[in-house]
């Protein structure tokens, strides 16, 4: 065996056992499966083919799911200086920091403030309260009763009645 030649330990199909350590200071290449019982310590690198599993975790180029669908991360944060892309998602809160681009509308809780995606237009199923001012570049309409506790108006200023439009 110190000349380096093979050396075969047993006869193929017969179980080998190795009581103590077994210390292998080169490459090993094995023809099989290797089945470990109990823990397994690897202190440098593990490199697998993609579609490899561990427990329930199938690691894929580029991917990672678990066979039942989710995957949870408990209370940890995860962070990326990537794209995050998903489909439906649900989150309890949101903080974003920096401009956000939302494309393909607004809905907040359902209908209660939307923004159209096409258009822009914006609407509120409750009370619009601004406190600056407020500057509209096209047609004002109100429907219902209107009060104003003061009106300023350069230009020419009509008011719609029902008995025909007032010009003041």
């Amino acid at each position: 065996a110190t000349g380096g030649g093979v050396v075969n330990v047993a006869t193929s199909g017969v179980m080998t056992t190795v009581k103590g350590t077994l210390n292998v200071d080169e490459a090993v290449t094995l023809d099989t499966t290797l089945d470990v019982t109990g823990n397994t310590a690897v202190t440098g690198t593990l490199s697998a083919a993609t579609g490899s599993t561990i427990g329930n975790l199938t690691l894929a180029n580029g991917s990672i799911t678990d066979s039942s669908g989710a995957i949870s991360f408990g209370d940890e944060n995860i962070s990326t200086t990537g794209t995050i892309s998903s489909g439906s998602s649900t989150l309890s809160s949101l903080t974003v920091s920096g401009a956000t681009a939302l494309n393909g509308g607004l809905s907040m809780d359902t209908n209660k403030f939307t923004v159209a995606d096409t258009s822009g237009n914006v609407a509120t199923a409750g009370t619009l309260a601004v406190t600056g001012a407020s500057t509209l570049s096209s047609t004002l309409d109100v429907t219902g009763d209107t009060s104003v506790s003061t009106f300023d108006s350069s230009g020419a200023t009509s008011l719609a009645t029902g008995g025909g439009a007032v010009n003041v």
